[in-house]
């Protein structure tokens, strides 16, 4: 199930932007055979999306916290 998800996400991503590579590993892929390294990081690659950004309101306040709760642990 993971597997055929995994293989037509990749269909539809390497129709968009055709790769050679990235054809030859979904081959491999359905006749279940190994991946050599740059397939799968191509693959990986090609399936990644960079996640939301996290901005924290004020850092020095969680390492001021963690260094007095080592030093007080009655804090906690």
């Amino acid at each position: 199930m993971v597997k055929n998800r995994l293989i037509t996400s990749l269909k539809k991503r390497n129709i968009e932007k055709y790769d050679a590579e990235v054809s030859r590993a979904i081959g491999k892929m359905e006749n279940q055979k190994r991946l050599s390294s740059k397939e799968f990081l191509k693959s990986y690659d090609t399936l990644w999306k960079e996640g939301p950004v996290v901005n924290y309101r004020n850092i020095g306040s969680k390492e001021m916290l963690s260094t007095s709760t080592i030093q007080n642990p009655k804090l906690w």
